[in-house]
């Protein structure tokens, strides 16, 4: 929560969303942004000016754009992405979706601790990153599911309940994204995630490849998942593992043997709770705990 409320205020702080130089009036400056009316619309080259956010206090300035997508009218839902096209080459560079994991982490944690242009100091004071993706690659971050970050719904039922439901929303939202960036559409298009994105990854992917006549062609070329939850019953395999990088002595990968093996049993019978503290308490070292 702290880190999304420093995210927050540094882009309500921004004079980065504004049409041409000059910043929002100050009664619709920190109102959300909803992009879609504009791509329905087709004003583009408003959408994309209005969405331009600008420099972080005293960091240099560097292209990028931010907004909300709404992915299912019905139920209110709206996605929050922010976007930085490529330093280097961006007519060309390879497009990356960014996932976060969690579940439900927002994707500016990876954008301001792991790949982004920008970090927040302990003074909470953003600067440049000396190495990031974005110098070679378009990076698009996006808060999901919707009701993860500054992604929200208007009703209980647009929350996602399944990776289908987390594809659906996500090739909506890259459907809009590739309407108001066009000419980026034809760059190879890469989605990465970490940790619970091992889901969100591939459901994506899926829904991308499966789509039937989509709006617009998204060029597909792989995926990338780091330190993935994929599937918890072939991965609770940590004992020889452990044992293997002198983490643990025999007894102690005895141990850990025995509680993953208690562990694959609870999410056997769908006690997935169970599963979850064991899974903290054994690997995690109390982390899912802590932070709750």
């Amino acid at each position: 929560m702290k880190a999304t409320a420093i995210i927050w205020l540094l882009l309500a702080e921004s004079t980065s969303i504004c049409t041409g130089t000059k910043p929002f009036k100050s009664d619709t400056r920190n109102q959300p942004l909803f992009l879609t009316p504009f791509i329905e619309d087709g004003r583009l080259e408003e959408a994309k000016t209005l969405s331009r956010v600008g420099s972080l206090g005293d960091v240099e300035d560097v292209a990028s754009y931010a907004g909300f997508l709404t992915v299912n009218k019905d139920m209110g839902s709206n996605m929050f992405f922010w976007f930085f096209p490529a330093k280097e080459s961006p007519e060309t560079a390879p497009v990356i979706l960014w996932l976060q994991g969690g579940t439900g982490s927002s994707s500016m944690m990876g954008l301001f601790t792991e790949s982004g242009p920008f970090v927040i100091t302990d003074t909470r004071i953003p600067k440049l990153r000396e190495s990031t993706w974005t110098r070679s690659f378009s990076v698009l971050y996006v808060d999901n599911p919707v009701g993860a970050g500054f992604s929200f719904t208007g009703k209980e039922q647009g929350y996602a309940r399944n990776e289908t439901d987390v594809g659906r929303n996500l090739l909506e939202a890259l459907q809009q994204f590739f309407t108001l960036f066009h000419e980026l559409a034809d760059n190879e298009f890469y989605v990465a995630g970490e940790s619970y994105a091992g889901k969100y990854v591939p459901a994506v992917a899926y829904a991308i490849h499966k789509a039937v006549q989509p709006r617009v062609r998204i060029n597909l070329k792989g995926i990338a998942i780091g330190n993935g939850v994929v599937e918890l019953e072939s991965m609770l395999d940590y004992a020889d593992y452990l044992y293997q990088l002198g983490l643990v002595d025999h007894n102690q990968a005895e141990i850990v043997r025995q509680w993953c093996d208690k562990a694959r049993h609870y999410i056997e019978h769908k006690r997935y709770a169970d599963a979850a503290k064991i899974f903290d308490h054994v690997i995690l070292c109390g982390a899912i705990r802590h932070a709750t």
